[in-house]
């Protein structure tokens, strides 16, 4: 993905004639639009109920001169305390109903919901597909689900708070460190959409894009096949160059020399590097290895311990593609 540019071209915002809201493609989507509408152009009508009058009785009984009288005093009107004080409960009464059939609708999932492990980390995002076997990450990364299927999300984060949020689908939670937090939704559209995450989560937050596949179920059939086999073709080499852009290893690593977040590949394999301990260790294939599994064990020194752990996220074969990626910047 390009990033913004890409980001724009997709279904965010969608400016209309009538709605600046992005295209709605959720089942409940449209109920949130109803409402905010509703409570936009009341909130507007309730404004000029009340300004305007305002200013217009300001202006004709303003005092005239230094000897102005109130000829009559009301002190009471029982007709305008009754409505101003039932009117505006009824009106909030229909907006708490409204807005809590909505908050429900949202948070009591289906039981027939099909799962999606979704979990944060700087800067990507990974989703996990249990029933299928398979998973999705990094920056750009293509989310695929069948349409008129209730998915369910259990997010956690690997590092930091981030905010998983689908503009078009109405929907947005935060995603914590050390507990799972849920959403579903129903897709009713085909199409792609953007995934973005609305929690600010260190240097390269906006970079952390991935975009939403809503595709037939047959096509998500075949989707998922092809995600299951995408790999076994490919030489080692390249297939460590496509996870180092699809894990998201491209934002901390260059391949050049030049200094970044992580070291860089350049000349790494084989040299002996230090750890935040002290203590030197040779950049074998152990080392790679395990330094990709659980990162914080060996920590090296001079760079911050930001790096996300992979234990569980990559295949035997994936490990091998990205140290034989490695391997080839001499």
């Amino acid at each position: 993905m390009d990033n913004l540019k890409e980001l724009l071209a997709m279904k965010l915002p969608v400016f209309s004639q009538w709605s600046w809201m992005p295209e709605p493609a959720s089942a409940y989507a449209g109920e949130f639009d109803s409402l905010f509408f509703f409570l936009m152009w009341t909130g507007l009508g309730l404004f000029l109920l009340v300004i305007v009058p305002m200013f217009w009785f300001m202006a004709k009984y303003r005092r005239k001169n230094e000897n102005q009288k109130a000829l009559t005093q009301k002190d009471h009107n029982h007709l305008a305390e009754t409505l101003w004080t039932f009117l505006p409960m009824i009106y909030l009464a229909v907006c708490f109903v409204w807005g809590f059939l909505g908050f429900l609708n949202v948070y009591s999932i289906p039981a027939n919901a099909k799962e999606l492990r979704v979990i944060g980390q700087k800067w990507n995002w990974t989703i996990q597909y249990p029933e299928e076997g398979i998973s999705v990450s990094g920056q750009g990364a293509v989310v695929g689900v069948p349409i008129d299927t209730n998915i369910r999300l259990t997010m956690s984060s690997q590092d930091v708070i981030h905010s998983f949020f689908l503009p078009n689908f109405r929907i947005k939670q935060d995603v914590l460190p050390g507990r799972y937090s849920t959403l579903w939704f129903r897709a009713d559209k085909e199409g792609e959409f953007p995934i973005l995450c609305t929690e600010y989560c260190g240097d390269y937050h906006s970079n952390m894009l991935a975009k939403l596949k809503v595709m037939s179920k047959d096509n998500y059939k075949a989707w998922v096949e092809n995600l299951k086999n995408a790999n076994n073709s490919l030489a080692p080499k390249d297939l460590g160059a496509k996870l180092y852009q699809s894990k998201a290893c491209v934002t901390c690593h260059t391949t050049d020399g030049a200094p970044r977040i992580g070291p860089t590949f350049k000349g790494l394999y084989g040299s002996t590097t230090e750890l935040a301990n002290g203590s030197k260790m040779k950049v074998d294939d152990t080392f790679i290895k395990e330094h990709i599994l659980t990162p914080t064990k060996t920590p090296i020194k001079g760079y911050p311990p930001v790096m996300p752990a992979f234990q569980g996220q990559l295949s035997e074969v994936e490990i091998n593609g990205l140290i034989e990626f490695i391997k080839s910047f001499k």
